[in-house]
């Protein structure tokens, strides 16, 4: 599956030139009929997180990957009757010891479109949400079909994980 959102260099795009990576963790849903589908993205991404020991980017992405995939049951994939349903779409995250990546794929192969934000419309700026919030984020052709919209995110350093309050 990996192969199918990596680009043919076969480094992920968070990767920043290294060649090697050390330690990686993937975890994969399909959300395939799901009526629910960003709420069962939130919450897989959640307890991939959480299994990481990665609790505190749990806001963030679970954001992050409701947006993309609401942007694939919308716009990525559409049935025959005109409706949308999530029957191809995949949430993908993978975590290395300096980031996590989240992949969401659909059988579209037009790519996502960032826009100005219409600050009177009730939908559109989703992917100014994930531009602000994520470290940095792409999309890229699937092998096959379709294509991986995605989101990285820099692991908190193992100090800031287990700060204490003041007193």
């Amino acid at each position: 599956m990996l192969d199918h959102v990596l680009p043919p260099s076969g480094l992920p795009p968070w990767a920043d030139g290294d060649s090697h990576v050390d330690h990686l963790q993937m975890a994969v849903r399909s959300l395939r009929h799901d009526p629910r589908a960003a709420r069962t993205a939130r919450e897989f991404t959640s307890a991939a997180l959480r299994s990481w020991e990665l609790a505190p980017l749990i806001d963030d992405t679970g954001v992050v990957v409701s947006e993309l995939v609401t942007n694939a049951v919308r716009h990525g994939v559409r049935d025959g009757g005109g409706g949308c349903s999530a029957q191809d779409v995949r949430v993908i995250l993978c975590h290395t010891e300096r980031s996590v990546l989240c992949a969401v794929t659909d059988p579209s192969d037009q790519g996502p479109s960032l826009r100005e934000p219409d600050y009177e419309a009730e939908n559109g700026r989703g992917l100014q949400l994930v531009q602000g919030v994520s470290e940095m984020w792409g999309w890229a052709p699937l092998e096959s079909r379709g294509k991986a919209v995605w989101a990285a995110f820099a692991v908190p350093s193992r100090a800031a994980r287990h700060l204490e309050a003041c007193r």
